[in-house]
């Protein structure tokens, strides 16, 4: 602990590469999602939703090539998380906003999933993403624990039910429910262990002042 993470050389690595994807497909999800929402067209809600299956594949994938040939890195380990945030709350926003049922309302809302469902989500990922880079500095690994893969998953499934809104309400919202309170139990967790973490450090460092 207490060593940086970070190695320029790292930042070419293939699992990265295709965590950079993964970010490109943000934009791409976007402009897909706002074209369906001015143009009422469904095929572009389904393109939107091929981008994000295609990005929650790549997801998997970066992930398998970095632990099959040893190719973890602190850049990855930090990257890969924070391409994951920015891409659950894209899809979060224009499913709140951009995309809209047509003729089809719950609870009042026309379109996809309920605004309070984004604050949530955001105001947990805003704090893990502040909070990952100082982390890091420190030497320690940013990654998800189990329940953070969980939730992440599980936020996954319930988006892509989201895109069939009207056939399966209000089940696609009752599994964003789930994902949200897994993903707020991982943060705590996560939190938590990081915060003992750092107090061990910081005593191991006032030991050391005292006895030179």
């Amino acid at each position: 602990m207490g060593v940086n993470q970070f190695d320029k050389r790292d930042l070419l690595k293939l699992p990265n590469i295709i965590c950079y994807f993964r970010m490109l497909c943000i934009p791409a999800f976007v402009v897909m999602s706002v074209l369906a929402g001015l143009w009422n067209r469904e095929s572009f809600i389904y393109i939107a939703l091929g981008i994000f299956v295609l990005a929650a594949a790549s997801d998997i994938l970066d992930g398998l090539i970095a632990r099959k040939y040893n190719l973890v890195s602190g850049v990855g380990m930090l990257l890969d998380p924070l391409a994951d945030k920015l891409m659950h709350i894209s899809v979060v926003v224009c499913l709140c906003f951009a995309i809209k049922s047509d003729g089809f309302t719950y609870l009042g809302v026309e379109n996809y999933l309920h605004w309070g469902f984004l604050i949530a989500i955001a105001l947990k990922e805003l704090i893990m993403i502040l909070v990952a880079p100082v982390v890091a500095k420190k030497g320690f690994e940013v990654k998800a624990n189990m329940l953070g893969k969980v939730a992440s998953a599980t936020l996954s499934a319930g988006v892509i039910l989201c895109f069939f809104h009207k056939y399966v309400a209000p089940w696609d919202w009752a599994v964003i429910a789930v994902a949200i309170a897994q993903s707020y139990a991982a943060a705590f967790n996560y939190l938590f262990v990081i915060t003992k973490a750092l107090r061990e450090l910081k005593k191991e460092k006032k030991e050391a002042v005292v006895i030179e």
